[in-house]
């Protein structure tokens, strides 16, 4: 787990990818909020100072250099005036300023000092208000909100942005269609919930090829299947032999002797951890969705584990495949109470996923809490509980990439 700096636990942090027309994931963006409030305060030339925001800073840094893409981030108006050290490389971040700034000569001076530093900016909640023309030329990205400003009504103004070289991102994109009018419209970067949200058909029935793959899902399920049951199954798929023994031999799993048949895995890792890497590669090899859903539901599936590791329960494995088959849906594009009605469930496996009931519906519901930024439940949180989340979903964002790279 990687040591964040414990003036962290201080902050609500939670990141919301931001996607290329490819669905590649480009960056993140970065959300803070404070121990006692809803917004982190760094207002004043005091805090902007702070260990707070070192600290705050150097957590960015050591997230970047594992997941290797750009962080966008809110600065305050005081922060961007002030003479505080800010102690973050400038290809690290891209620094957001909303459009309700107040747009003062000092405040352009400060933007254009950043720039010529190596900072780049993004435009916030851009409405095409001619204001904030003179702030353009220093400006990188122009965020704008297609649910508040439908984009299809600005589609000269659209035009012109591009004509400037500007990159245009759609923020609140929420389902597919608006996915494609963005791109359709000449967006370039994507932000909201459209992945975990796909256009389901009512009826559709899996294919056969998903329906093999649930065949092997349900076998893994079997409490009481055999070592030699699951390398027969295993060896069966070729391609799920040969990414599962890349996966084990990678630095995600730990097996400090290189592994060279299934059998022998394990031997390393036992039958439960086996079971759980076979079901994640079975899931990723069995559709064409973009590698950046599955990222996300991989840091679902280990936060809530995360979680049950912290409260020591004995359910941490279940804990990560109710968080992995919660996006089961968004996978095969099949409602999910269709999917899982296939998938040998426990019942409270499937309960905890379709209502959050019992502790691992609890580990789930916290997840989601933080995955979609939903202040108001995690205020309810205790300040401890809020930091062991915290870290957890971190944690997990970081773990997520390194099975990414593995299993590719």
């Amino acid at each position: 787990m990687i040591e964040f700096p414990t003036v962290l636990d201080d902050l609500m942090m939670a990141q919301q990818p931001i996607l290329k027309r490819s669905k590649d994931i480009f960056g993140y963006e970065l959300l803070f909020r404070g121990k006692n409030s809803l917004f982190a305060d760094f207002t004043d030339g005091e805090a902007a100072t702070s260990q707070v925001l070192v600290n705050l800073c150097i957590g960015i840094t050591k997230m970047e250099s594992q997941l290797r893409k750009p962080f966008f981030i809110n600065m305050t108006t005081e922060l961007m005036l002030s003479d505080a050290f800010f102690p973050i490389a400038p290809d690290t971040v891209y620094i957001e300023i909303l459009e309700n700034q107040k747009l003062t000569p000092e405040f352009i001076l400060a933007v254009k000092n950043w720039c010529d530093a190596g900072y780049r900016f993004a435009l916030d909640d851009y409405q095409f208000g001619a204001d904030y023309k003179a702030l353009l030329p220093w400006v990188s990205i122009i965020k704008i909100d297609v649910l508040a400003t439908p984009p299809q009504v600005h589609q000269a103004d659209i035009a012109e942005l591009k004509s400037k070289g500007l990159i245009l991102l759609a923020e609140k994109v929420e389902d597919a269609a608006m996915f494609e009018q963005c791109k359709a419209l000449g967006f370039d970067l994507f932000q909201g919930y459209f992945l975990q949200r796909p256009e389901l058909i009512k009826g559709k029935k899996i294919d056969s090829a998903t329906h093999s793959a649930i065949e092997l899902v349900n076998a893994l399920q079997d409490t009481k299947i055999s070592i030699d049951a699951v390398t027969d199954l295993v060896a069966k798929n070729p391609k799920l032999s040969y990414q599962l023994l890349r996966i084990l031999n990678s630095p995600v799993c730990g097996v400090t002797k290189t592994v060279t048949s299934i059998k022998e895995a394990v031997v390393f890792l036992g039958l439960t951890q086996l079971k759980k890497w076979a079901l994640l590669i079975t899931l990723t090899s069995s559709t064409n969705q973009p590698k950046s859903l599955l990222k996300v539901l991989l840091t679902r599936a280990r936060c809530c584990q995360l979680l049950a590791e912290s409260k020591h329960s004995h359910q941490a494995d279940s804990a990560f495949m109710i968080g992995l088959m919660s996006g089961i849906d968004a996978v095969f594009n099949v409602e999910r109470s269709v999917v899982l009605e296939q998938i040998a469930l426990d019942q409270n496996l499937r309960h905890a996923i379709l209502s959050y009931s019992g502790e691992l519906g609890g580990y789930l519901k916290q997840t989601l809490n933080c995955e979609e930024q939903n202040w108001t439940n995690i205020e309810s949180m205790t300040s401890e509980e809020r930091a062991v989340l915290n870290r957890a979903f971190l944690d997990a964002m970081l773990w997520s990439e390194d099975v990414m790279l593995s299993v590719n």
